[in-house]
């Protein structure tokens, strides 16, 4: 019983100084850190794989309060962002959590451990990035403007179209936070498991693409919202507006992928070349609102059931 406790302390004091280290090296030494930056989470997912909730959040603690130390409030930052990432994966892992389960819980982390710090930044700090962005992006078109007038090159509809376009990028910033935050857990999953599986640490695995299943409940979601902005009738800006149009791209970019998935099962299940799914994803986005549909089909009527013969499945 000593010689267990003796061997977490040590492993935890391991994993803890290895957090802050590679904090530090991705704070410090930026060349390196476009690197490091995706493995910090790694030894409180080693840890958390192997030891109970309660030393595991003890030694997540203990890793951002040295991060603190070592590296300042940038290294904080950092560690904030991370650490529950680790503590997540390395709970999951060794829960018995599917891979999709993973990954859904540590994109939530992201966006959650995103959204309060730039909530914080916006209130202690007064920084806006958001509206720094917009600012920026509007001198930007501005100063294009007055190149296009100068020579004589500037549409009359500029300033409205400039007004339109930046309207539309802060609307669907949700959904652009959303994104990056999943991307960022799926990078993280897909460089992190096979290191963790090199290591001795059993991880799961996704399930093929081509048998990706979205819930049809998604499709009542979808009809909701094309129906509120049908009826609703929101002004450009609104909370309404704005809900409605993340809510639509979230929705379309998830029948997209669904479209896509059902693309990759006919072409396996047809015995096709896999250079010809590399190529089919490359055109995909210059075909996204048939992919999409073909993705509505496959979630609402199991277009593959009656593809293979099989309807039941």
């Amino acid at each position: 019983m000593g010689n267990d406790n003796a061997r977490r302390l040590t492993f935890g004091a391991m994993m803890a100084a290895l957090f802050t280290l590679l904090t530090a090296i991705t704070y410090y030494v930026p060349v390196l850190g476009v690197l490091t930056v995706f493995f910090i989470p790694l030894p409180l997912a080693l840890y958390s794989a192997r030891y109970s909730r309660g030393p595991s959040l003890t030694v997540t603690g203990a890793g951002v309060i040295l991060s603190l130390l070592i590296a300042g409030p940038g290294g904080l930052i950092l560690a904030l962002l991370n650490a529950p990432v680790g503590f997540i994966i390395g709970d999951g892992v060794r829960t018995g959590k599917s891979k999709l389960y993973i990954f859904m819980a540590s994109g939530l982390a992201v966006l959650i451990t995103g959204v309060l710090q730039y909530a914080a930044a916006a209130l202690l700090m007064n920084m806006n990035i958001i509206a720094e962005l917009t600012g920026q992006m509007r001198e930007m078109y501005a100063q294009a403007g007055e190149l296009m007038d100068r020579m004589g090159q500037k549409p009359p509809e500029y300033d409205e179209m400039v007004s339109d376009a930046l309207l539309q990028v802060q609307t669907l910033i949700p959904s652009a936070f959303i994104f990056v935050s999943y991307v960022t857990a799926f990078v993280t999953l897909a460089i992190l498991f096979p290191v963790m599986r090199k290591l001795g640490t059993a991880v799961p695995k996704f399930p093929p693409f081509r048998d990706m299943k979205l819930p049809a409940v998604l499709l009542i979601y979808y009809v909701i919202i094309l129906i509120a902005s049908l009826v609703g009738e929101f002004e450009p800006g609104s909370t309404g507006y704005l809900i409605v149009m993340n809510a639509m791209l979230i929705l379309r970019t998830l029948f997209f992928l669904q479209g896509l998935s059902l693309i990759a099962y006919l072409l396996h299940a047809s015995g096709k070349p896999g250079w010809l799914l590399v190529f089919a994803v490359f055109l995909a986005p210059l075909l996204f609102p048939i992919i999409s549909l073909l993705g509505i089909i496959d979630i609402g009527f199991k277009l593959r059931g009656y593809i293979t013969g099989s309807k039941g499945k």
